[in-house]
């Protein structure tokens, strides 16, 4: 089943009303074989053409599941963004793509008030682990039954909505690196950027500040965590929820390289917190400057340069996920909206 090309006009998803209930059964006819209409962008680009790959596959298996489906292969993330922010109020928006890409598509969904499912496309699909839905794309939409509509929070670093981490210092070095490698690595393409930027990163000097407190250092990164994990499995905030209306803070100030490998490392168990040089702050109001111009990376993208304002709206997304999810700090029914 080919998918529409990026000119398809895809169909307005139903609206509604502010008291109607998503379902995992049945749509708001009352019909248990129909959802009512959904729409799934694409990203054409991500995972070097993974999320294209698996989109007809996808598309089946949500008609499979009952919904009435338009699909939109979207050109940039800002048309993902235009797309998602036209869908109607308690409709579902499924995005296909990387951690980029959901970003975008759930900048859109926090305008729109659609409902987010977030589907593996990318690389590193490090929003996609830690919400604890499947990495096969299929498999997430057959578990559609299991999973709870939850009000998450929404970062933002310059004005741009984040789900997973925003960083600048080495890490958004070794992103550079990862993102320009022409290597088909999956998620280690990020482990190997790494082990470049170790050998070309400088001495810098730090100014953070968290709700008011500020610290000047010299170090290695910053990172500003909502759900808490980036580089295709680092858990850099381990104790990072996406309910809880905060952003975890992780820093490693002056440290050798040695200690630098050995905190990734940890960090992909989310055990290298007390690791000498760790430091860890909680707010909801973040900023960073440094003694030299740095790039500041979101969900693997590029924001731009610093300083960086970091700032959080609590519960302003909805998003189909598993009720149990290792990054919910509050329970959350199975019964949707």
């Amino acid at each position: 089943m080919p998918l529409p090309g990026r000119h398809h006009r895809a169909r307005r998803p139903i609206a509604c009303g502010p008291d109607v209930r998503w379902s995992p059964h049945r749509d708001r006819r009352g019909d248990p074989r129909r959802r009512g209409e959904a729409l799934l962008l694409v990203s054409p680009t991500a995972g070097r053409g993974r999320a294209r790959r698996l989109g007809p596959r996808t598309a089946a298996a949500l008609r499979r599941e009952g919904f009435e489906l338009s699909v939109v292969r979207t050109g940039s993330l800002r048309e993902a963004t235009e797309q998602a922010r036209a869908a109607a109020p308690g409709s579902v928006v499924a995005a296909l793509g990387g951690d980029g890409f959901l970003g975008a598509v759930a900048a859109g969904v926090q305008e729109s008030g659609a409902i987010l499912l977030p589907l593996a496309g990318g690389r590193g699909n490090d929003t996609v682990r830690r919400l604890g839905l499947p990495l096969d794309p299929v498999r997430a939409v057959r578990a559609l039954a299991r999973y709870a509509s939850a009000d998450i929070d929404l970062g933002h670093v310059n004005g741009r909505p984040f789900l997973g981490v925003a960083h600048v210092g080495f890490d958004a070095l070794a992103n550079e690196y990862g993102n320009a490698a022409r290597l088909r690595l999956g998620p280690f393409v990020y482990l190997y950027g790494g082990l470049r930027a170790l050998w070309a990163w400088r001495s810098v000097t730090f100014t953070l500040s968290v709700d008011g407190q500020e610290r000047i250092f010299p170090g290695w990164f910053i990172a500003v965590g909502n759900t808490g994990q980036y580089g295709g499995g680092l858990r850099i905030c381990p104790g990072a929820t996406v309910d809880d209306g905060f952003l975890d803070v992780v820093s490693l100030g002056r440290s050798s390289i040695l200690t630098v490998a050995a905190t990734f490392l940890r960090s992909y168990r989310g055990r290298h917190i007390g690791t000498p040089g760790v430091a860890t702050a909680r707010g909801t109001s973040v900023t960073i400057t440094a003694d030299k111009p740095l790039n500041v990376y979101a969900d693997g993208e590029l924001v731009g340069s610093l300083p960086a304002a970091v700032t959080v709206m609590p519960r302003a997304l909805k998003v189909l996920m598993p009720a149990g999810s290792p990054s919910l700090g509050h329970p959350h029914p199975i019964s949707g909206l």
